[in-house]
């Protein structure tokens, strides 16, 4: 079995918890080393600290053998799973267990190789501690496969809903899409008892317009830049239908381009402007977008001379709350769309992102 760590590199299960186990005993023979030189310097008695160590470490290592009983009773016999009686008497049986054929181990290699000498009371004194370390160690094994449990129950939520998330902006661009062509074929048939030839080049725009709106439907998010290229392409049929009526003017600046903003985000906005700007008044109106960088944030900015909304009985549509919605996905309050009006005429509309994108 594999685990895929921070850096996606894939470390088998076994291997960790080996180092694990390697590093808990050493440092185990270690504490016990530091404790047994500072008795002896109390008590004025000389003490070679290397040999010491040394025998200190085969002994632990003889006990850490033990190690895997211990990790697969924890992860057969979880705290959580079964009823607590069961579970501690399956931890008592097993420490007892490790114990029995742990302790004797130690004894049988300490008098052959280490020069000790255990008699049996020394071995039942040895056994208590040996059941008390393997207790100690049960506990922070089962400490820590709860840790892991719990780390990826978190994981496993924040996916489901990240995967929620992904799905909510993308049934909101499905019922953006259909809203779009329905409003342009509209235009199409308006401008077909009037200008042939104007119609058909609007059916090709449009063509076009689909194409890249399908090319860029997979993404939640796109760069400026490709926002842009479908939106003068939106505006070229716009034009063609409201002709001298309607100026649009775009301003960006360059380091703009490549920040990433929610796919087809800018169209509903700009046909928001120039639908119910040119519907209300017989005249020209100006359209200007600005696309600018606030120290972390861009700055989408749209504004229109047309006629000013009653933000009183202002109902947002499908383009403005479609957007309000999937920045709320995206960005949850990192993300404001405002809609103001303006001093003298129209209305102003103010997206502010951050230029980093969304949340990872």
């Amino acid at each position: 079995m594999l685990r895929r760590s921070r850096n996606d590199v894939e470390v088998p299960v076994a291997a960790r918890w080996f180092l694990i186990g390697w590093a808990g005993w050493t440092a185990f023979a270690a504490l016990l080393t530091a404790w047994g030189y500072v008795e002896h310097l109390s008590e004025g008695r000389p003490l070679a600290w290397l040999p010491y160590l040394g025998g200190n470490l085969v002994m632990v290592y003889l006990l850490g053998i033990f190690t895997p009983v211990l990790v697969f009773v924890a992860r057969a016999f979880p705290p959580t799973r079964r009823p607590a009686a069961l579970t501690f008497g399956v931890y008592f049986f097993a420490l007892i267990t490790v114990s029995a054929f742990g302790e004797p181990l130690v004894v049988v290699v300490s008098n052959a190789f280490l020069g000790k000498h255990y008699t049996f009371n020394d071995g039942l004194g040895e056994a208590f501690e040996a059941f008390t370390t393997f207790m100690i160690v049960l506990a922070l094994i089962v400490a820590i496969m709860q840790v892991q449990i719990a780390n990826e129950r978190t994981e496993r939520a924040a996916k489901l809903e990240a995967d929620l998330a992904t799905l909510r902006v993308e049934a909101l661009l499905r019922q953006l899409h259909p809203h779009f062509v329905f409003n342009t074929l509209n235009a199409v048939g308006a401008l077909m008892a009037t200008n042939v030839t104007a119609a058909e080049e609007m059916i090709a725009a449009l063509a076009a317009l689909l194409r890249t709106a399908t090319d860029a439907s997979a993404r939640q998010v796109v760069p400026l830049r490709e926002e842009l290229n479908l939106l003068d392409r939106y505006i070229l049929i716009m034009k063609l239908r409201y002709g001298e009526r309607l100026v649009v003017n775009i301003s960006t600046e360059p380091k703009t381009l490549g920040i990433p903003v929610p796919a087809f985000t800018l169209q509903p906005l700009v046909e928001n402007a120039i639908v119910h700007g040119l519907d209300k008044t017989g005249g020209v109106i100006h359209v200007d977008l600005t696309c600018r960088v606030d120290g972390e944030t861009l700055r989408i900015e749209l504004a229109d001379d047309g006629t000013t909304l009653d933000l009183v009985e202002l109902r947002e549509g499908i383009g403005i709350g479609n957007t309000r919605a999937r920045l709320a996905e995206l960005y949850g309050t990192r993300a404001d769309l405002s809609i103001a009006p303006r001093q003298k005429l129209g209305t102003q509309l103010t997206l502010a992102i951050p230029a980093a994108g969304p949340a990872p």
